[in-house]
């Protein structure tokens, strides 16, 4: 018996001809997208609450997953009698004017960390149910720290907070955009549930691996109105003499304390460590969601289209690495997402515009593209740590639609 998943691919255009004909002028993305659906949710039944895991963009990003795809999912979903709701969490996220606080990029600019911020950029984003047909729902709360425990026997973590509102649901169709990312290698289904589906606690724990940090030399009780202590949800703060002190079995990692600090640095997070710890990570938060909510409740789509540098969490995640590859569908993340990286590397690079106005020569195809330019990443980290949580397979059988 074979132990391949199936990934459904349709082609991002008609491999047969590129000539305008009306063929190809009415079989265009969206259609496809509803041919991979067809064959991907044959698991929602009449009556189920059907979550639909999206990610809005950040603001002033224009590369994020356009509302049209998720609409359709929507309809999907309906067709088949379920009753979805889109759902979001909230970034870690810190205040731009406050950039210096922390030492990584990805949460110093981060503008989803609660639900009115959030809720804000999705609105701006089209993300809203009088056009997608569906609402949205952050199942972290209002601040990001809602959760549910789960024990799993990981690689570096033996629980992991989950979102808690996902257990609201009968099933969860999980819609990524494929693109690159600065520490995992590439953003795809895996990265939407370990990082997607979890709370600040896990989120920054994957990221940094430990709580926040009072930086007692810039930390000054005398000088501010003490407004940390108070704006922590889990009372993690305490006074220790001249400052702050955080207590770290207690802090979620949630940066309330930040928002409140006028001191840049007092409080920050440590440095991650390194790359495989940071992927292993959030791949124990990917295993403790699809264990706790079930691996049969739940289908992928990845939409390889508008493919980046960068991820979607960023303002500006560069220019197109690769031409669009297609649209992905399978019930097994492992399997898409590998899908997905063998199709970026088989299709030939784009070139990049230089900062001295000179365009880079297009990568080859054979070369994987996103470790190419960015040396510290490894896209088969996260099928390492996936494949040793047994969560899914990396053999997979493309069949096209």
């Amino acid at each position: 018996m074979s132990n391949e998943s199936i990934v459904y691919w349709a082609s991002p255009i008609e491999v047969a001809s590129l000539r305008n004909t009306s063929k190809n002028m009415v079989t265009n993305n969206l259609v496809k997208t509803r041919l991979i659906l067809d064959k991907i949710l044959d698991n929602i039944k009449l009556g189920d609450k059907v979550a639909i895991k999206v990610h809005v963009g950040e603001a002033h990003n224009t590369h994020y997953l356009r509302h049209d795809y998720v609409r359709e999912v929507v309809e999907a979903v309906k067709s088949k009698g379920g009753i979805p709701s889109l759902i979001e969490t909230h970034g870690l996220g810190n205040n731009i004017e406050n950039i210096g606080i922390c030492e990584d990029y990805s949460i110093c600019i981060g503008h989803r960390k609660n639900a009115t911020e959030h809720r804000e950029i999705a609105m701006l984003h089209g993300y809203l149910e009088s056009i997608i047909g569906a609402p949205l729902k952050f199942i972290d709360g209002e601040s990001g720290i809602e959760r549910k425990v789960v024990k799993i026997d990981g690689l570096k973590f033996e629980e992991v907070s989950v979102a808690e509102g996902l257990y609201n649901y009968d099933k969860l169709v999980v819609i990524s955009h494929f693109k690159g990312h600065p520490q995992a290698g590439f953003g795809g289904a895996l990265k939407q549930l370990g990082i997607g589906c979890v709370t600040k606690h896990n989120k920054h724990l994957a990221h940094f691996g430990s709580s926040l940090v009072v930086n007692t030399k810039r930390c000054d009780l005398s000088k501010c109105k003490q407004e940390c202590i108070g704006s922590c949800p889990v009372q993690a703060i305490k006074i220790d003499g001249d400052s702050a002190l955080i207590d770290a079995s207690l802090c979620y990692g949630c940066f309330q304390c930040t928002q409140k600090c006028p001191v840049k640095r007092a409080i920050k997070s440590p440095r991650m460590n390194n790359i495989s710890d940071f992927v292993d990570r959030f791949i124990d938060n990917a295993f403790a969601v699809i264990k706790s909510f079930g691996p049969e409740m739940v289908r992928y789509i990845n939409f390889a289209l508008d493919i980046p540098l960068m991820c979607d969490c960023v303002p500006n995640p560069g220019m197109n690495v690769v031409p669009d590859l297609g649209i992905f569908g399978s019930s097994d993340p492992v399997a898409i997402d590998k899908a997905c990286i063998d199709a970026e590397i088989n299709a030939p690079g784009l070139p990049i515009l230089k900062e001295d106005g000179q365009w880079t020569e297009p990568l080859a195809r054979g070369v994987e593209k996103f470790k190419a330019m960015m040396s510290l990443t490894n896209p088969n980290l996260q099928f390492d740590a996936a494949l040793k949580n047994k969560i899914g397979s990396t053999d997979y059988k493309l069949i096209q639609i």
